[in-house]
């Protein structure tokens, strides 16, 4: 059975309501003691042991734009070997003109059915490797490199890691949604019992009465997701889908300065780096000519914690 929220709303929205309502709670602990004996110290401190898991996962828009950025490298590894064999084959056509049986070799008829497939093209250029490997004289009599050779064997290794790194991705998803949601569910929990308990407590005190109330529902055109950034590390973002129907701007939550830029591939280097200060608000906007990936840096020694707010366009 599919696990479901029993909270209405993004879940930022029901985190950020119960983190606010938990330090409420923790400065009058004794008033809620008082009708609910349950309602101690202990439940407090396992409230703020849950609320670090929670705040430290991933949410839902995060998960999919990690496994598109994954797609967009076993993309790129895929068009690396695409290109790799248009080179064999040019090669492997000037040592074997008049030879179509030894060209049949190298993959020619077939390559047109595998291209467009990983799986199918990281078994292609194994054996294009190894009828590489076997006609080297030949290929090296035509100028072709044995490091030339050898790429193929590099090129094929990186797009079966690559790969399988999207695939095991895919499979894991399901899993890891289902987690993140039964740990916001009991997250939820708790301040469902306290916001229970307080108009009993306050019963004739609004204002304490307010601070104990649970998410409202945003508005349906504005969304927030975020991630984390591990010290000294980077996230990738791909950007075409995302600003083709959304406005979108970056938030970051820490004090900590950070970098970002803007890039084709994931490889690619920076042509120019900028900050993003502590707790500052920027647009991130289409360029032209147009960048696949935002990229943002820790190069800090703490974890940052960054916010993309999306409003629908």
């Amino acid at each position: 059975m599919k696990a479901q929220r029993i909270f209405k709303g993004p879940d930022i929205d029901m985190m950020s309501a119960n983190r606010a309502m938990a330090v409420s709670f923790e400065s009058a602990i004794a008033d809620f003691t008082a009708i609910d004996p349950s309602l101690n110290a202990t439940f407090l401190a396992d409230w703020k042991a849950l609320r670090e898991i929670v705040w430290g996962m991933e949410d839902d828009e995060s998960e999919v734009l990690e496994g598109e950025v994954l797609m967009g490298v076993a993309q790129g590894a895929l068009e690396k070997c695409q290109i790799k064999y248009i080179e064999v084959k040019y090669y492997a056509g000037r040592a074997f003109p008049n030879n179509k049986e030894a060209r049949k070799e190298f993959g020619e008829g077939v390559y047109s059915k595998v291209r467009k497939s990983p799986l199918k093209m990281v078994q292609f250029m194994e054996t294009l490797h190894g009828v590489a490997t076997k006609y080297k004289t030949q290929l090296i009599a035509q100028h072709y490199t044995q490091a030339a050779i050898d790429e193929i064997a590099t090129l094929t290794a990186e797009l079966r890691t690559d790969n399988q790194a999207q695939q095991l991705k895919k499979k894991e998803r399901p899993t890891e949604t289902r987690n993140r949601i039964e740990q916001l569910n009991t997250y939820y929990g708790f301040g469902q019992r306290v916001a229970a308990v307080a108009p009993v407590v306050y019963r004739n005190d609004f204002v304490r009465r307010s601070h104990f109330l649970l998410a409202e529902r945003q508005h349906p055109k504005v969304t927030k997701s975020w991630f984390t950034l591990p010290a000294n590390s980077t996230h990738k973002t791909a950007l075409p889908k995302l600003l083709k129907k959304f406005n979108v701007t970056l938030t970051n939550q820490s004090k900590e300065t950070i970098d970002y830029w803007k890039a084709d591939n994931i490889n690619e280097a920076p042509a120019e780096i900028k900050q993003l200060t502590g707790g500052e608000v920027i647009p991130v906007t289409a360029e032209y000519p147009a960048k696949k990936f935002l990229v943002v840096e820790n190069n800090t020694h703490k974890s940052i914690r960054v916010m993309l707010t999306k409003h629908l366009s």
